[in-house]
């Protein structure tokens, strides 16, 4: 073909670039009749005319080429078709019909507000919400026998890291109201349990009651049992097992007079378990006890410490650790690590943050005392297996008997014998005598210190000889117990004994 031959550049108007003429031996389209292009004029020459006519439309989405101009205002909306198509998808797969995408997927998102509750002992529920605002959670309130904050997931698995009050951590996953063992189960099945964890994960339900008109906790830890598992079975096809003495995910149900609450339980194990006590102790402190009582009786790291009657060391294992400042929780393993919505990397951050911040094992003003060689060496043991045993001296010997601590004074806090524990001081005829030799031996030998006792026997304070400056209620498991405190200033608190 010649130049000559070759057709001119011609000006169309309102037609597109991409628009493109038919391939050669491809028919033309003909024209779209009564509608032009958004922004398109009508040719006003035989030649523009012509070669308008012979321009095919613009092809359809779908067929290869670039898809067709929408009308002004219709950008981007979807065909009533198309709508009605995405309608009924979601609901196709509600009715048993398989979806492309899965619907219980965890959500990427951890730092969304969530409900947690933080079990502790008795009467250290205030000293569990200071405890949590150390760690930054600055709106934990007080509860009956724990504390309630709003917060990320990865706050929660912080609690179970550091807490040294806590018994557990648990997220509410569900409330409501209720009636009948019925309502509970319509609760139960709404929660999206496939979307928490793995149907081959086993679970147990673990029902508490306060002021509930239920007649059976078990019918009702029942009833969401088989929510739990109705839920499963309809969504996956399977239902979780059972294992009531080491579930995988352990699941707790709370009942008031008319609401309910259902909780998984992030911890497990309860967190007094460090993983520490490997020689066991007559009449022993929890873990999480202990470390309140240092709290309340006003110690911290830097003042001396002296257990006197130490049993088992649990007091002398969480006063070092509290002073190396080591997270409780760094020897062991929680149940949230088996959930959907655990992330590995920000846990090992975690747990890097709490080693870093971890002191170097050294000699520490911290004694420890006990008249049973038994006792000793259940202390020595304990703290071996802390990795704690040469920052504590240990005696053993009469505490009556032998002289105060080398260092400055500092306090006491000891859980002193009663019961089956005292027949063991064979040199006291009653525990009247004993707790009599007690305050004497505090007040000739310990003035300056504080000295501090948690018991359930009534008769400490009416023979002890000193006056308490304070008495605070406290639960050892389920006896109930009392914690005093006695302030030994020389010549200022001593009550003179009652004549015999």
């Amino acid at each position: 073909m010649s130049a000559s031959d070759k057709p001119k550049q011609r000006k169309t108007l309102g037609i597109k670039p991409e628009a493109k003429a038919p391939a050669q031996g491809e028919k033309p389209r003909p024209p779209v009749r009564g509608r032009h292009l958004a922004g398109a004029a009508k040719p006003h020459t035989k030649a523009a005319r012509e070669a308008h006519q012979a321009k095919p439309p613009a092809p359809q989405a779908g067929d290869g080429r670039p898809a067709r101009s929408r009308r002004p205002g219709s950008e981007g909306a979807p065909s009533p078709r198309r709508h009605e198509e995405r309608r009924e998808a979601p609901r196709q797969a509600s009715q048993g019909g398989e979806s492309p995408r899965r619907r219980h997927r965890p959500a990427p998102e951890q730092a969304v507000s969530q409900a947690f509750f933080v079990p502790c002992p008795k009467g250290l529920e205030a000293e569990l919400v200071l405890e949590l605002a150390e760690m930054g959670i600055t709106d934990a309130r007080p509860a009956p026998g724990g504390a309630a904050f709003r917060g990320s997931l990865p706050d929660a698995w912080k609690v179970n890291l550091w807490s040294r009050l806590a018994v557990r951590v648990l997220w509410r996953v569900g409330e409501g109201r209720y009636q009948l063992e019925s309502d509970l189960y319509d609760g139960a099945l709404k929660v999206d349990w496939p979307g928490l964890f793995e149907v081959s994960r086993t679970i147990a339900i673990h029902a508490v009651a306060r002021h509930s008109p239920l007649k059976s906790l078990n019918f009702a830890a029942l009833k969401v049992k088989d929510a739990v598992c109705d839920r499963f079975r309809a969504e996956v096809g399977e239902r979780p097992s059972v294992d009531t003495r080491a579930p995988d995910i352990p699941l707790v149900l709370y009942l008031t007079e008319d609401r309910y609450s259902l909780y998984v339980d992030l911890s497990g194990e309860p967190l007094n378990r460090r993983g520490f006590r490997v020689e066991p102790a007559a009449a022993p402190l929890n873990e999480n006890l202990a470390a309140g009582l240092l709290r309340l009786a006003g110690w911290h790291p830097g003042t001396p410490f002296f257990d006197p009657m130490m049993g088992g060391g649990t007091l002398l294992i969480e006063a070092a650790m509290m002073w190396l400042n080591r997270a409780p929780g760094l020897k062991r393993h929680f149940a949230f690590e088996r959930l959907k919505r655990f992330e590995r990397i920000e846990w090992q951050r975690l747990r890097k943050d709490a080693e870093a911040a971890a002191r170097d094992p050294e000699p520490l003003p911290i004694f420890g005392c006990d008249i049973d060689p038994a006792m000793v060496r259940a202390a020595g043991l304990n703290l071996k297996a802390a990795g704690l045993l040469e920052c504590v001296e240990l005696l053993e010997a009469d505490f009556l008997e032998v002289d105060a601590p080398p260092t400055e004074p500092g306090v006491i806090v000891s859980n002193p014998p009663y019961g089956v524990r005292l027949s063991l001081e064979a040199s006291y005829a009653t525990p009247a005598a004993f707790y009599m030799a007690l305050g004497d031996t505090l007040k000739k030998k310990y003035p300056g210190w504080s000295a501090h006792f948690i018991t359930a026997d009534p008769e400490l304070p009416k023979h002890i000889g000193l006056s308490a400056s304070r008495r605070t209620p406290l639960f050892n498991g389920p006896l109930e117990c009392r914690f005093y405190a006695f302030r030994l200033v020389a010549g200022s608190n001593r009550r003179e004994r009652p004549a015999r």
